[in-house]
């Protein structure tokens, strides 16, 4: 994945931090503490984000090695969401770890850089890695508890309101059936004296 593309968010401008007093220092490094709000949430995204405005804290270490700027630490964030059953909020603190290796592009073959992380122009940009540990970190189908029993499925009644709520479901296929069970017997004896 290399960093030199365009921007795709307000977290990748607001997360590109300045190496240059550490390139070509091997051994040196500088510590980083760091907040920025949320950009707006991605519609269609995942499940969990964090609100809009709402902190992302950044603990980072910037290490100067042989390759590039090892770029390590910790993100911490507020997450939130709607329960993947039943609609209700649903939130969730994470603290998660990252680790990246922002290569010196001169080190790298040319048919290994789409796949690398590459310092561009002295800057690590710690933007897609970030989100990448939300991500990896977000509860992919959250819950508001282990045993919410959802949504009806026909009419979308909350559940936990009337644990006995259901309805009878009659398949297509057999509704010209129905009717042949609902007559009176008796009516069936009268018919078949006339006969």
């Amino acid at each position: 994945m290399t960093t030199d593309a365009i921007p795709t968010s307000p977290l990748d401008d607001a997360l590109r931090f300045d190496a240059v007093d550490l390139v070509g220092r091997t051994g040196t490094h500088r510590r980083v503490e760091h907040t920025v709000p949320a950009p707006a949430r991605e519609a269609g995204g995942l499940a969990m984000q964090v609100s809009e405005g709402e902190p992302i804290a950044i603990e980072l270490e910037l290490e100067t090695v042989v390759e590039g700027i090892y770029a390590h630490g910790t993100v911490t964030a507020h997450l939130e969401g709607e329960c993947s059953r039943c609609l209700d909020p649903v939130d969730q603190d994470i603290a998660t770890r990252f680790d990246e290796l922002f290569l010196y592009p001169e080190k790298i073959k040319a048919e290994e850089r789409e796949d690398s992380v590459l310092l561009v122009d002295d800057e690590v940009r710690l933007g897609p890695v970030v989100r990448d540990a939300l991500a990896m970190e977000a509860d992919e189908r959250p819950l508001c508890r282990e045993d919410c029993p959802g949504l009806c499925a026909q009419c979308g009644f909350r559940m936990e309101d009337d644990p006995d709520h259901h309805h009878e479901v009659i398949d297509e296929r057999f509704a010209a059936l129905k009717g042949l069970f609902d007559e009176d017997p008796k009516d069936d004896d009268a018919q078949d004296g006339k006969a």
